[in-house]
């Protein structure tokens, strides 16, 4: 294909993300409105080579392709994909031998959730492509067996584009596997905390915090109550020179409409989702200082776990347990407690994962220790679960249906993909997504050696049904280069002053050193290149 007949529309974004300002300057997207993007026949071409390795795993599992109708029209009755397909097997499924039944669908969509930033680009664009599979089950075994296998088909899709890729493991309130399949991507909205030295992947906010052990040598001074003059416990803390890790922060919470107290070190911060989690509800409330003085007659300043009323629950998290000599609220005016020890000096009814953890702390498997992430959901799988219990098939049986939800979003795993396989100069596809398989760029078209050498080539690779484009186009050698770079085809062969003897400088994108090659060998090695990868 020559290069002049292709449509490559660069231009410059107001976009941070790598990923956008990679495929807008180097001619593969463009954002059209906010939120909307324009993909132009180099992007079509790289998305489309995506869209084949997920149906080529997806039927290699047994799970075939369908067209469904758009949500827009389709759908005006309020039915889903899958009450559709439900109704379509309730019709021509005669028995439950004929299941389990699965299927998938590409087709565009409108992104709902709103990101947070304004500047999020192309991996939270309005519209994007979905991959959406249905399974549908009567037997809970063969259906958990499903999901396992679709984590496997899921893992070697993305195995086989090259990008690197992390899996949360969740399960939800009924009891059903979940697992997200994050890209880590500094155009990522979302933070993961990860081991460095296993596949312990979580949300930050719900990562967990592993226990503190300590040695629990005799403990020689006791509490005493001390003024706080004003003060709060920080500052207190500051005057008596005590490590932010020593003192003991107390909030009053309604936990299911009992009032509680909640414990965390001030090194530490409270971390009400997982809150809601330990206590299994999402009926909490931290109370105001009114409340607090209208419950314990406090300040709330000066709120801490003794002196309560009998039988006033305190809950404490994990990181107290390790809080020696330290300090914290007495329960009367202006009073704090010092020298408190957790367990001597007051009792925990329930110590419990409450905080957010932080980068440097091990990791909760035991293996390695935490670092933080920025990433992207890319793929989700719901295992089958009961959601539309029974239906009648084909007017003969009523049979219980379990159905399973598998979703992976192809804009993202494009944009994601784009930032992996990148450098400095431009873009360095993989040769299983590249658009092309070679870049032929003559360096002076003016040049009869040269363009009858480049002309030579040219035919001989599209008779070894190579990709090959052809940059024909009449700027400098230093801009083609530039070009080059920046599309990240694979190979690059350069026809240069070099065709006066006979040979062509050969690049290979991943490895940027240019090679001599005799023109006579150009094939075979390029056969062996291609063979290779």
């Amino acid at each position: 294909m020559k290069q002049s007949g292709v449509f490559i529309p660069t231009a410059e974004t107001s976009s941070n993300c790598q990923a956008d300002q990679l495929l807008t300057q180097s001619g593969y997207v463009q954002e059209t409105s906010e939120g909307l993007y324009a993909y132009f026949p180099l992007a079509r071409k790289v998305i489309e080579s995506i869209k084949k390795m997920i149906r080529d795993e997806m039927e290699a599992a047994k799970v075939l392709e369908v067209d469904l109708p758009s949500e827009q029209f389709g759908h005006s009755t309020g039915k889903s994909d899958e009450m559709v397909l439900l109704s379509l097997i309730a019709k021509e499924v005669i028995s439950s031998e004929q299941l389990p039944i699965s299927v998938f669908h590409m087709k565009q969509q409108i992104r709902k959730a709103k990101p947070s930033s304004h500047n999020s680009g192309l991996m939270y664009s309005k519209e994007y492509a979905l991959m959406s599979g249905y399974s549908f089950h009567t037997d809970s075994v063969e259906a958990k067996q499903n999901g396992a296998t679709l984590y496997s088909v899921f893992s070697t899709i993305a195995t086989k584009i090259g990008l690197p890729f992390r899996v949360i493991h969740s399960v939800n309130e009924n009891g059903i596997n979940e697992y997200e399949f994050i890209a880590l991507s500094e155009c990522g909205e979302e933070k993961f905390a990860i081991s460095t030295n296993s596949s312990y992947t979580e949300k930050v906010e719900l990562a967990g915090s592993v226990s503190e052990e300590i040695e629990n040598p005799a403990k020689q001074k006791k509490a005493a109550k001390i003024n706080g003059n004003g003060s709060g416990i920080d500052q207190l803390g500051e005057l008596l020179k005590l490590d932010p890790s020593q003192l003991i922060r107390a909030y009053l919470y309604k936990v299911k409409e009992e009032s509680a107290i909640i414990l965390i070190r001030a090194d530490h911060q409270l971390n009400e989702m997982k809150l809601k989690k330990s206590f299994g509800t999402s009926n909490i409330r931290r109370l105001e200082f009114n409340e607090v003085k209208e419950i314990l007659g406090v300040d709330e300043k000066n709120l801490g776990p003794v002196q309560l009323p009998f039988g006033f629950p305190v809950y404490a998290d994990y990181g107290i347990s390790s809080v020696e000599y330290g300090l914290c609220g007495a329960n009367e005016k202006d009073t704090f407690l010092e020298n408190v020890n957790p367990d001597r000096d007051f009792t925990i009814d329930r110590y419990v994962d409450i905080r957010y953890v932080q980068e440097g702390e091990s990791s909760p498997d035991g293996n390695g220790t935490l670092t933080f992430a920025s990433g992207v959901t890319f793929a989700r799988i719901i295992e089958p679960e009961p959601v539309f219990t029974k239906i009648n098939v084909a007017n003969k049986d009523t049979l219980e249906i379990l159905t399973g939800y598998y979703y992976m979003d192809m804009n993202r795993l494009f944009a994601a993909t784009a930032e992996h396989f990148s450098d400095s100069l431009g873009l360095k596809w993989p040769i299983q997504l590249a658009p092309y398989d070679i870049h032929l760029l003559i360096e002076d078209s003016h040049d009869e050696m040269q363009q009858q050498l480049a002309d030579e080539l040219h035919s001989v690779m599209n008779g070894y049904r190579y990709r090959v484009l052809f940059d024909d186009r009449n700027v400098s050698a230093e801009e083609k280069i530039q070009t080059s770079n920046q599309l990240g085809i694979p190979v690059r062969v350069v026809v240069g002053k070099a065709a006066t003897e006979g040979s062509v400088e050969v690049t290979f994108r991943a490895v940027g050193e240019p090679v001599l090659w005799r023109k006579e060998e150009v094939t075979g090695r390029l056969q062996e290149f291609f063979r290779t990868e």
